[in-house]
C-alpha cells in the first residue's frame, strides 16, 4: 500500500519481519494523553507522565492487535511489510488480499480476539492488585475499591484501564463496517455465497449506514472521536469496494494485451525536447528509451520530464534525466493485469517493462490501468448482471486486491 507513505512515518522495529512504523501525527495522542490525566491531577508533571505512559501501552496493545493479524496472514502465505501506528489506532498492510472467504475470515478475526485474550489476562491481575488492598472481602468493599481503583493513578488503575480499553477495541472492531474488522468479517461471510465484488458492496452499503449513526450521534454530543471514526469508515468502504472491483476488471486481462505496440520510443542521443514534441502531439506521456543499438536501457516518465523541464529546461539528453532501467519493475507478458497492478503499488513505480525472456514487448502504465478499470469496468457490470439474472448470484471468486488491517 502505499496508503501511508513511509515518507510520513519513522521505522521504530522489525519484529517477526514486520516493520513497526510511527505516523509523525501519532505524537499528538502522546500530548492529549499527558494533558487529559494531568489537567485533574494534584501533581501536573506526574499525572503527564502517567496520561503518557497509559497511551504507550494502549498502543502496545494495538501492536499487538495487528501482530494477530499479521501472524495469521502469515500463515496463509500473505506477506505483511508493515504495521503503522497513527492517533486513531493501527494499520498492519497486507500485499494482497487472502485466496478463500474463510481465510479473510480468521485473519480479520484474530486481531479482536487478541484484544479479549488481553482483557482476560488483565482484569485478572487487576482484580488481585485491588483485593491485596482491601481490608474486608465483600462483593460491595471489591466495587467500591475497583471504582477507587480506575479513578486512580496507580498500578491497579493502570491494569484496569489497560482491560477495559482491550475489552472496547474488541467489541469495537467488531462492528460490521470497513475498513474495520467486523466489515471485512461480514464481507467474508457474504463471500461463502457471493462474488466478492457484490459481497463488498453489501459489506460497504451496512459500513456506511453505520458511519451516518456514528455521524449523528457525534454531532449530538458524541465528540470528535465520533466524527473522526464516520469519515475512516465511510472512505475505507468506498476505498475497499474500488480495490475490489478494480482487481475484479484487470484478473481477467494479461499485460500482453495492454501493451501499446505503437508507441513511440525515445533514444538516449536525442534532445529533451524531442519528449516536449510527442507530448504536445500525442496522448502519450511516459516512453521507452533505447540506445542506438535498439535496446531498451531506460524510461522516462511523465513526472520526471516535468520535474526536468522546471528545472533545467529542454537542454540536455534524454540519457542524463531518463530512469536507467535497473530501477523500474518488469513482469512477464502472461502475467494477469491485476498482478501487475499490485507489483507497480508496491514498488512505488507509476510504469513497469513488460518482456518475454528478453524481449521487450511494450510499457505498462497507472495511466493505462486507470483507463481499462474505468472502460471495462462498466462492461464487465453489465455482463455480470445479465449473466446473473433478475435475482440471481454468481459464483463465489477469492479477493485479490490489496488490504490493511485495521484501524482500531
Amino acid at each position: 500500500m502505499k496508503d501511508i507513505q513511509m515518507g510520513n512515518s519513522l521505522k521504530i522495529a522489525r519484529i517477526w519481519g514486520v516493520d513497526i512504523q510511527i505516523h509523525w501525527s501519532f505524537i499528538l495522542i502522546l500530548f492529549y494523553g499527558a494533558f487529559l490525566f494531568g489537567r485533574n491531577a494534584s501533581n501536573l508533571a506526574a499525572g503527564a507522565i502517567y496520561g503518557v505512559v497509559v497511551i504507550l501501552l494502549l498502543f502496545v496493545c494495538v501492536v499487538l492487535h495487528e501482530f494477530g493479524h499479521a501472524i495469521m496472514a502469515k500463515y496463509f502465505g500473505v506477506n505483511v511489510p508493515h504495521i503503522t501506528l497513527l492517533p486513531i489506532g493501527g494499520v498492519a498492510q497486507l500485499e494482497r488480499m487472502p485466496r478463500k472467504p474463510m481465510q479473510e475470515f480468521l485473519i480479520a478475526i484474530a486481531g479482536p480476539a487478541v484484544n479479549f485474550a488481553l482483557a482476560a489476562v488483565l482484569l485478572p491481575a487487576a482484580l488481585l492488585v485491588v483485593s491485596m488492598s482491601m481490608r474486608t472481602g465483600t462483593m460491595w468493599a471489591l466495587i467500591s475499591a475497583l471504582t477507587r481503583t480506575a479513578q486512580s493513578m496507580s498500578v491497579g488503575g493502570l491494569l484496569l484501564t489497560l482491560a477495559g480499553t482491550n475489552l472496547l477495541l474488541g467489541i469495537f472492531n467488531l462492528l460490521p463496517a470497513f475498513p474495520m474488522d467486523g466489515g471485512r468479517i461480514l464481507r467474508a461471510l457474504l463471500a461463502l455465497r457471493l462474488q466478492y465484488v457484490p459481497a463488498t458492496r453489501i459489506a460497504v452499503l451496512i459500513g456506511r449506514g453505520m458511519a451516518i449513526l456514528f455521524a449523528i450521534w457525534g454531532i449530538s454530543g458524541g465528540g470528535i472521536f465520533l466524527l473522526l471514526v464516520a469519515f475512516f469508515v465511510y472512505v475505507g468502504g468506498r476505498g475497499e469496494l474500488e480495490a475490489v472491483q478494480s482487481r475484479y476488471v484487470l484478473k481477467d486481462f494479461s499485460a500482453r494485451q495492454a501493451v501499446n505496440k505503437d508507441a513511440h520510443v525515445l533514444y538516449t542521443s536525442e534532445p529533451i525536447s524531442r519528449a516536449v514534441d510527442y507530448i504536445m502531439t500525442t496522448y502519450q506521456g511516459d516512453f521507452p528509451v533505447h540506445d542506438l543499438g535498439n535496446n531498451l536501457v531506460g524510461v522516462l516518465t511523465r513526472p520526471r520530464l516535468v520535474a526536468t523541464l522546471r528545472g533545467q529546461g529542454q537542454d540536455g539528453r534524454i540519457v542524463d534525466v531518463m530512469i536507467p532501467r535497473a530501477r523500474v519493475p518488469v513482469t512477464s507478458g502472461d502475467t494477469t493485469l491485476a498482478d501487475v497492478w499490485e507489483q507497480m503499488l508496491e514498488s512505488g513505480s507509476r510504469v513497469i517493462i513488460v518482456q518475454d525472456q528478453e524481449q521487450f514487448l511494450g510499457l505498462i502504465t497507472l495511466d493505462d490501468i486507470s483507463e481499462l478499470i474505468q472502460v471495462m469496468g462498466a462492461a464487465k457490470e453489465r455482463e455480470d448482471t445479465i449473466a446473473r439474472g433478475p435475482g440471481g448470484h454468481a459464483a463465489a471468486s477469492p479477493p485479490e486486491a490489496r488490504s490493511t488491517f485495521d484501524i482500531n
